[in-house]
């Protein structure tokens, strides 16, 4: 292949388009990535790493204030939410620097940025006067904040997750309209950090999306530790009260509510980023605001790509770095498709929660009957022993051939061992294969075992 067209362009250098450099350039390609802002995208520096480092903070206080369970006294105890930003940040900074290296060891061109494609094979770059050209493009601008259509939504003290991953200061209060993932995450660290806590969810439960049992699991977990939860509510207004706190009107329940705080952070999702892209230019269409494209994420015009949030579906790094991959491999002449079967999905509470594949209520709209298989920690010897018991390992099971189609667990280190069984579904493994594969005792993932073996009622140890 000539060396013109191994040129490919990538707008966007978060967790997708970095691995998309990163491929096609170990494929032999020329690769340039414009990036307007930061390396790492959302995931590095505003979402993924710097939310899940306070969170480790927060579980280190909460671990700390529990250690007479563990038969240690500790007197005086305190934090200092300074310290923990500057863990944060200089988490993200090492992992940004990485990133860094990786570009110049891949002899990858990384020009600062924003890209916009003028035509087929052709970028600008929006504040100079260079034009890339390129034999492919990946678009992958990642995504945004949503925002919600209520009155007071724009005021001051209203902020979103990007606001608040930065706040220099702990507010007394919060109210957070939203129960998903981002939502729950949050709620729990603030809580944690002793800030008053409210989450309002339209959905008659939190994390809506995932199992039910699951998420009244976690639901029941966050009102222990002092999260005021109301499902099923819609908010209405953002005022402010004469003391300049934000006053949340919704309804819940049949009645109207106000709750008063300091802050209202808005954790409704995410939106695409496309503009600023050219994509009218180019009759380039949008579904929902994303851009669609097929199993090899090529969009409708040919040597275009387009991967991680801004195609939607589920925002997921791990997803867009597949993603990635595949628009790589496949802009390199190498044949490529996705399979999004077995693409974990994680939310980084305590506990934890982590799924993949079907949740029971898909599977049964999908299969009919269906077998179910669970084994709770409060039975798993290493959960004991941390004193983690809350939650469960549940397997949704094909009752024909006894193929594994989903699992979601919530415990411990759930985000660890959802690996397994991602590869499992992947490889398209039977109940019985996890049933009689040998685990070390004593761990966790026994119960992956554990509930394997409940499916037909074999359990050992409940």
């Amino acid at each position: 292949m000539s060396e013109k067209r191994n040129r490919i362009a990538i707008i966007g250098g978060g967790p997708g388009g970095y691995v998309a450099a990163i491929c096609a350039a170990q494929l032999g390609g020329e690769v340039t990535l414009i990036e307007k802002d930061r390396l790492g995208g959302t995931c590095l520096n505003r979402g993924c790493i710097p939310t899940k480092s306070l969170l480790q903070s927060a579980g280190v206080l909460r671990q700390i204030e529990r250690a007479d369970t563990f038969g240690i006294s500790i007197e005086n105890l305190s934090f200092d939410y300074a310290k923990m930003r500057r863990r944060k940040e200089k988490v993200v900074q090492q992992l940004l620097k990485g990133i860094g290296f990786l570009m110049k060891k891949n002899n990858i061109s990384v020009i600062s940025g924003t890209g916009t494609i003028v035509k087929p094979g052709m970028v600008k770059v929006a504040g100079s006067e260079k034009m890339i050209e390129a034999d492919k493009i990946i678009i992958a601008t990642g995504s945004e904040p949503a925002s919600i259509p209520i009155a007071g939504a724009d005021r001051k003290g209203v902020i979103s997750s990007d606001e608040a991953i930065d706040m220099e200061e702990l507010p007394e209060s919060m109210i957070i309209i939203g129960g998903g993932v981002i939502g729950v995450e949050f709620a729990q660290l603030f809580c944690r950090l002793k800030t008053r806590v409210a989450v309002i969810e339209m959905m008659p439960r939190l994390l809506p999306t995932e199992d039910a049992e699951i998420a009244l699991i976690l639901e029941r977990k966050l009102t222990r530790e002092g999260v005021a939860v109301y499902t099923d509510a819609t908010v209405k207004e953002i005022g402010t009260n004469e003391k300049g706190e934000k006053v949340v009107t919704f309804s819940f329940k049949g009645e109207e509510k106000r709750l008063v705080a300091g802050k209202v952070l808005i954790a409704v999702g995410r939106r695409p980023c496309t503009e600023n892209l050219g994509l009218e230019k180019l009759s380039l269409p949008l579904k929902k605001d994303r851009i669609v494209v097929n199993n090899r994420m090529e969009t409708d015009i040919e040597n275009i790509y387009a991967i991680g949030d801004v195609v939607g579906d589920v925002m997921l790094a791990h997803k867009s770095m597949a993603e990635g991959r595949c628009a790589a491999q496949n802009a390199m002449g190498i044949v490529s498709e996705m399979d999004y079967r077995a693409v974990p999905r994680c939310v980084y509470t305590s506990p934890e929660v982590a799924a993949v594949g079907l949740t029971e209520r898909e599977a049964r709209e999908k299969y009919g009957d269906i077998k179910i298989g669970k084994f709770p920690f409060r039975a798993n010897g290493k959960a004991l022993i941390l004193d983690e018991t809350d939650g469960m390992v549940k397997f949704i099971v094909e009752p024909r051939y006894g193929e594994v189609l989903g699992v979601g667990i919530i415990g411990p280190h759930a985000t660890e061992m959802i690996g397994e069984a991602a590869l499992g579904i992947k490889l398209e493994a039977s109940f019985n294969d996890f049933a009689s594969s040998i685990h070390a005792h004593p761990t966790l993932s026994e119960g992956l075992m554990e509930a394997a073996l409940t499916v037909e009622g074999k359990s050992l140890h409940i």
